[in-house]
């Protein structure tokens, strides 16, 4: 009870537009449940929006690709800041708030965290998704803010692409893929991206921890110079790029 109450409040500090915001913590005598009461979103999760059976399998535009990744990784940069890190970023904790224009709102965050205090951890346990998670999760690290970053790298992908990079018949096996398969290029599997899409990729999905986005702003700098160079091919009449 303790340390859920103090996880609610920590969570409750974080208050930004695209974070789903807490705002207490109670006890429900009935059923003797601890409980946070949260924003209420209304909409539904990117999970559920690429597999609506018109969408699944097909990817979605660029524009929009790249609107929900700024708005993702404008919620880690504000979390990580403040030293939370979320450990399962994937398209079941991102909404979609239907009553302004789809804003982007992360869920769950800090419940990995309660999950994985130290003392109530097995060693080596792993906590995450395998087709999100980051290779050193993969090998029972508990990762940082780089390891959000390739979760949301591999949702980019499967965004742009309608695929994931990766896929396996057991959860194992798609973590060696993570650990050790080549990451596939987006615009072979999607040729009308422009190249700089597979750039963004293979520096947000690399197997170092080295060689990522040290951070969520150097990403949110790429995303948008991809946005402005998409936006003045528009503005020059030239078809704009899916």
């Amino acid at each position: 009870k303790t340390r859920f109450e103090q996880e609610a409040q920590n969570i409750a500090r974080l208050r930004h537009t695209h974070i789903v915001q807490v705002y207490d913590f109670e006890f429900d005598q009935a059923n003797e449940n601890y409980y946070m009461v949260m924003e209420l979103v209304d909409g539904v999760t990117l999970k559920d929006r690429l597999f609506a059976p018109e969408n699944e399998g097909k990817p979605i535009s660029l524009a929009e690709a790249l609107r929900i990744m700024k708005e993702a990784a404008s919620a880690l940069a504000y979390a990580h800041r403040a030293g939370m890190i979320h450990r399962d970023v994937k398209p079941a904790n991102l909404m979609l708030d239907s009553k302004e224009n789809d804003r982007v709102v992360l869920t769950d965050f800090g419940i990995a965290k309660l999950l994985t205090s130290s003392q109530y951890t097995v060693t080596g346990g792993l906590i995450g998704t395998p087709a999100y998670m980051a290779p050193e999760q993969g090998v029972g690290e508990s990762g940082d803010e780089r390891s959000d970053l390739y979760s949301l790298g591999v949702i980019f992908f499967q965004m742009v692409t309608g695929q994931l990079p990766y896929d396996a018949d057991t959860p194992l096996a798609l973590i060696l893929k993570h650990l050790n398969d080549p990451i596939p290029s987006p615009t072979g599997m999607n040729p009308s991206l422009p190249t700089k899409v597979d750039g963004i990729i293979a520096r947000i999905m690399a197997k170092d921890m080295e060689d990522r986005y040290q951070n969520a702003n150097e990403l949110i700098d790429d995303i948008t110079a991809l946005q402005n160079t998409l936006n003045g091919r528009e503005e020059h009449d030239t078809p704009p790029l899916q």
